[in-house]
């Protein structure tokens, strides 16, 4: 980490920055920390693009849509204000090298290390594109290694970069070497299927330390990634004819994220995924960054082993599939007790009954079957005329988030503000609280105790035919309705 510059903020928003990380196509990332001392990832805009309408309106648009990303796999959006002087969104920081650093330290990684890689980036895509969003510039770089596994950074943003007038002029936005065949031509429809050929080549960085389309000039790979095969000799045979397949020229030929992670087994736990030279690569970026990390690999202590307190980087959730990392069915037990993280060690591990309710929970004014069910007397699928016959005054705020018009309500024994947001189908699918900085520390604290969250950050339900998702990050805390289990 670099230190701050002169001319550099020491502040945006709510956040304090304590050093640069680095800097994208977007503009300048910084460590920040949340009032509550959470690590975070702050981006700030590029002055030349805070200063185009085009860019600012699109920018609005995917953030707020990037903010209802869950999931794992993915680094979670948190806040954001695109109508400051200069743009910016904070995201959970993960205390991990990227894809691209850790292969050119140590080489193309091994065969087990490339299957939970798979998986876990098939996953983070799956969830990106459940929310109508197109990474559109997944490469080695937006790619980080924790270890606990793999996180996908900064969605949603290529294509508000496609809203601002630079783009008019002929450049095409992504990372030409990861880039799909229809985004190399530029063609106006990129849909999810071009993820997936860029994971493709991202699976072949990480296991050969090259492209499958070689190198050079720009011009020169966005060619061969056209009209040319890729090689992908050096990949090794059992994921070679995964790659292939997602290297197809014709998008509609490529799997679907769900389709690779069907295809991936599931008894490759994340913990000790990596070679034990990376995994002290990984405990000493946690280190030069003043974050701790956690692995389990030969029994290692790590910083996050001896603070007590969680950080934002572990606010992402179980596995989004049908199964757990274990290959069991969400509501099975595990084949052997999970390792228990941050602030989950410093609650009594709750045991549930075979309904999955804790046998503790007790008068609870909610309980995981309410949360599945609803919320605040509306079920998961409910329409915008259904919430606004419900709550006369309700109005919208921010886009697509809507207010009850009552005020601040009660999650979890804290009152704070809360929003309500619709999918692209019109059904009720996210409500947000935003607890006060008092209350930030508490409320993972306040959610286990209630609802028994097994890691201490989130948790997911399957009951009936409802899925749901609870997610605490410190300043944020969500109830993610993830879909009805029969579509």
């Amino acid at each position: 980490m670099e230190e701050l510059r002169a001319g550099d903020p020491d502040r945006i928003g709510a956040y304090r920055l304590v050093g640069r990380l680095g800097a994208g196509g977007m503009g300048q990332v910084f460590l920040g920390r949340s009032a509550g001392g959470r690590p975070v990832a702050v981006k700030v805009v590029r002055p030349e693009y805070g200063a185009d309408a085009g860019f600012r309106r699109s920018f609005a648009r995917e953030v707020e849509a990037a903010r209802r990303v869950g999931g794992f796999f993915t680094a979670q959006v948190v806040d954001a204000d695109p109508d400051a002087e200069r743009p910016w969104l904070v995201s959970a920081f993960v205390p991990g090298p990227s894809l691209h650093t850790v292969v050119g330290a140590h080489g193309g990684l091994p065969t087990r290390a490339l299957r939970v890689l798979a998986a876990g980036l098939a996953e983070g895509l799956d969830a990106i594109h459940r929310c109508g969003l197109v990474h559109r510039d997944l490469k080695p770089g937006n790619v980080v290694l924790a270890a606990d596994g793999p996180r996908v950074i900064d969605f949603g943003i290529a294509r508000a970069l496609e809203a601002t007038s630079h783009t008019v002029s002929g450049v095409v936005p992504g990372t030409p070497a990861y880039m799909s065949p229809e985004q190399a031509r530029g063609d106006r429809e990129v849909g999810p299927a071009s993820d997936v050929f860029a994971l493709g080549s991202v699976l072949t960085f990480a296991a050969t330390g090259r492209g499958p389309f070689g190198d050079g000039h720009p011009a020169a790979m966005m060619y061969r990634i056209v009209q040319e095969e890729p090689d992908l000799t050096p990949v090794d045979h059992e994921l070679r004819g995964l790659v292939a397949a997602c290297l197809a020229k014709d998008p509609d030929a490529r799997p679907t994220p769900g389709d690779l992670l069907g295809s991936l087994s599931h008894d490759d736990a994340a913990d000790a995924w990596l070679p034990p030279a990376i995994t002290r690569m990984i405990n000493e970026f946690g280190a030069a960054h003043g974050v701790g990390t956690t692995s389990a690999h030969d029994g290692v202590t790590t910083l996050a082993d001896a603070d007590a307190p969680d950080d934002e980087t572990a606010v992402h959730g179980p596995r989004d599939g049908d199964t757990r990392m274990d290959g069991t069915a969400p509501d099975a037990p595990p084949s052997s007790p999970p390792r228990r993280r941050g602030l989950a060690r410093l609650i009594p591990t709750r045991r549930k009954d075979g309904a999955g309710t804790p046998e503790d929970a007790g008068p609870a004014p909610f309980g995981e079957r309410s949360v599945a069910q609803g919320w605040n007397g509306l079920p998961w699928g409910a329409r915008v005329a259904d919430f606004r016959a419900r709550f006369p005054d309700a109005a919208q705020q921010n886009g697509e988030w809507w207010v009850t018009g009552r005020g601040p309500e009660t999650f979890c024994g804290i009152t704070m503000d809360t929003q309500y947001a619709f999918n692209n189908r019109g059904e009720m699918s996210l409500v947000v609280f935003y607890p006060e900085p008092r209350d930030r520390e508490r409320l993972p604290v306040s959610v286990l105790e209630t609802l028994g969250a097994p890691d201490g950050t989130s948790t997911r339900w399957t009951r009936g035919k409802v899925v749901v998702d609870v997610k605490v990050a410190g300043v944020v805390a969500t109830l993610t309705h993830t879909g009805f289990a029969d579509r």
